[in-house]
């Protein structure tokens, strides 16, 4: 049961980032890192689509984790890469190849194995105050210098380290968003109300979207998504263990296969931004900011 909803969780994940992205790559020129980016897309209702099936794929890994463990359902979160492939290349014009599809392999394969390996430990359900500040601020500094190297780079490079950058946001929530349905269940509804965690999940859930929605309006799906569905559980599991003091193997062995999972993840990452993609997300006909100039262009 634990892992049909993990899997039924990653497909809807999946495609709802799909279609995001195809929303996302269709927005006005120069919206990239902007506020008026999720202006313009909460007036699409592709893209409201897009996030209510990922609203729906949430609530089937929360059940799924209410019936399992993390190191359960994690692994096969992953897998949303792939369904998100599959429906990208029935959807979009430009063919997926087989440099995009090794790289998706390589990235779903390099999480799941470093998380199998590592077998992560749960932890406890909540932490002090200030170790929630300290790993933010940590996160915030990454994230922040992660988005200023990638405004120097090139379109494909520059999705591929956004996306990362969003998915470690993610990553954040989603241990945040365990600490407060945590505190919800022990306590009821207005201890969590009144608590500050729920108002913190908003708050990176909204800039983790603007990240993830530029690196969808720079590249395309299987260059852009990815980092952002590799990072997060990494980053989950960094949180886990340096906030919530949960475990990690860390035998001769378990670290050399876990660093070796990283590399392939790494090297997954690098052919994705590779991809000649990218030059057929922006041709004319595909260009984000030219069909409703040329719903019909020759």
């Amino acid at each position: 049961m634990v892992y049909a909803l993990a899997l039924c969780s990653a497909a809807f994940v999946g495609i709802g980032n799909a279609v995001q992205q195809r929303a996302a790559a269709r927005a006005p020129s120069g919206a990239v890192l902007h506020w008026r980016l999720l202006g313009y897309l909460l007036r699409q209702r592709l893209w409201l689509t897009g996030i209510a099936t990922s609203v729906v794929g949430n609530l089937l890994s929360g059940a799924a984790l209410g019936l399992g463990s993390v190191a359960e359902v994690e692994p096969l979160s992953v897998t949303a890469v792939l369904f998100a492939m599959a429906v990208a290349a029935v959807w979009s014009r430009y063919r997926v190849g087989r440099r995009e599809w090794s790289g998706a392999v390589a990235v779903v394969a390099g999480v799941i194995a470093f998380l199998l390996v590592g077998r992560p430990g749960p932890g406890q359900p909540d932490a002090p105050v200030w170790q929630w500040v300290l790993a933010a601020a940590s996160i915030g500094i990454i994230t922040a210098t992660l988005v200023s190297l990638a405004r120097r780079m090139r379109p494909q490079h520059e999705a591929a380290v956004l996306g990362f950058g969003a998915g470690m946001l993610f990553g954040l929530q989603a241990a945040l968003t365990s600490a407060a349905v945590r505190r919800l269940f022990d306590r009821g509804l207005l201890p969590m109300l009144v608590d500050w965690t729920p108002y913190a999940v908003v708050v990176i859930a909204v800039v983790g979207i603007l990240l993830a929605q530029s690196a969808y309006k720079l590249a395309p799906l299987p260059i852009s998504y990815p980092p952002v569905a590799a990072a997060e559980p990494l980053a989950g599991v960094a949180i886990g263990i340096g906030v919530l003091d949960g475990s990690l193997r860390i035998t001769p062995i378990a670290l050399v296969i876990e660093f070796a999972a990283l590399a392939v993840m790494t090297v997954g990452v690098y052919a994705l931004a590779a991809s000649h993609l990218v030059e057929a997300h922006h041709r004319p006909h595909h260009h984000p900011h030219l069909p409703h100039r040329h719903p019909h262009p020759k």
